[in-house]
């Protein structure tokens, strides 16, 4: 099982930096790399907590040139700028559907990574994702038990064509490597998701 599961650290990475890759990191990478980013895609990621903030990097290293991060804590509107968002939409500024829409003149996102919230973020996503090529990659945890809603008719823009990916993270200690070797060259900064140290 260690063969399969264990990581080396390389030197000069710091044990947050390493802690953070072994969730964190690959979780919002997963989210991108479902998504099927492709060079001067708009992407919106649904939620800009520390698993959102690096689906924003992993959005941005997979060549987005729009990336509309949804969230409201300052010191995650501040870290999503910082990591690569071109614009953070507030969800308590009106329907984040519409606030989407309205800055893709009608078209939707080509990509949209939902990273938190509630069961209704599942079918906004839908919604505000481009009708035809459009691919919602979900890497939430619905918790409880009974079903997500789904529209029948997503906003008058049809339903031909988006795809729906759900995934919770890739892990491995080969994954883990490749997580580790992009901190090392200094891709990412995962060091940055950490607000609080604890002593005592």
């Amino acid at each position: 099982d260690a063969d399969t599961t264990l990581a080396r650290i390389p030197e000069g990475i710091s044990t947050e930096q390493a802690l953070m890759c072994v969730d964190v990191v690959t979780t919002g990478f997963t989210g991108a790399e479902n998504g099927n980013i492709k060079f001067g895609d708009t992407v919106v990621v649904m939620g800009i907590g520390p698993i959102g903030l690096m689906a924003v990097a992993g959005a941005a290293l997979k060549g987005a040139s729009r990336i509309l991060a949804v969230g409201s804590r300052p010191v995650c509107v501040k870290r999503a700028l910082e990591m690569g968002a071109t614009e953070v939409l507030n969800y308590r500024d009106g329907d984040v559907v519409q606030q989407v829409l309205e800055r893709t003149d009608g078209v939707g996102a080509d990509c949209v990574i939902v990273c938190g919230g509630g069961d209704q973020v599942f079918a906004q996503a839908v919604d505000m994702v481009r009708y035809g090529v459009g691919v919602v990659s979900n890497i939430n945890y619905f918790g409880g038990t009974g079903d997500l809603p789904f529209p029948k008719f997503s906003g008058g823009r049809g339903m031909a064509g988006k795809t729906i990916r759900t995934e919770l993270a890739e892990g491995g200690r080969v994954r883990i490597e490749r997580m580790l070797a992009m901190v090392k060259y200094g891709r990412i900064h995962p060091e940055k998701l950490v607000t609080h140290r604890l002593k005592g």
